[in-house]
């Protein structure tokens, strides 16, 4: 990698935004309701969340869904207040800031019975995804479930230009008003 954050801007933060597709148990209805068998959702499941951002869906769901909820972010920013989140509400979390190559890393990381990415994996290279489904590859259990949302054309058409300038000023680090 040509830099430990390839991909994915850090000198600014996320949204405050709450994403219920995340959560283990929307996943397992999904599953559910399409015929598909789905683990069972007990105090030993482990819940997993790539790229969290702010982490408001990863605590909501840490905080309503029985087991554990791990996480990465690249950045410390988000790492920082989703543990903070964490820590306020008493939830069973672990966040981390490491890159998804480090994060596929790990060996002190359980089975997780579902591993959820928003977003992310359209705005990464190709070598963070291959270290995504490294995670997944080693650390999902078998039967688990894997959520993965990708933003595409057309429906992403009209915000195209914003996120192209958007790049830009990450880039050549333009921010704020100003003369």
């Amino acid at each position: 990698m040509n830099t430990w954050n390839e991909g994915y801007f850090t000198d600014s933060t996320y949204t405050y935004g709450y994403y219920r597709e995340l959560s283990p148990n929307f996943m397992r209805w999904c599953l559910l309701v399409n015929g598909i068998a789905a683990p069972e959702i007990t105090e030993d499941s482990c819940h997993c969340e790539l790229g969290y951002g702010q982490g408001i869906s990863a605590n909501i769901h840490a905080a309503a869904t029985a087991g554990k909820y791990f996480g990465t972010d690249f950045n410390p920013a988000h790492a920082a207040q989703a543990n903070e989140l964490a820590e306020a509400s008493g939830a069973d979390a672990n966040f981390f800031e490491d890159s998804f190559e480090e994060f596929s890393e790990r060996d002190d990381l359980p089975q997780f019975d579902s591993i959820g990415f928003h977003g992310i994996w359209t705005w990464v290279s190709a070598e963070n995804r291959r270290h995504m489904l490294e995670v997944a590859r080693r650390h999902l259990k078998s039967g688990g479930m894997v959520y993965n949302s990708y933003n595409c054309l057309p429906g992403w058409a009209p915000n195209a230009p914003l996120r192209e300038l958007l790049s830009i000023c990450d880039r050549y680090k333009v921010y704020g008003g100003g003369g």
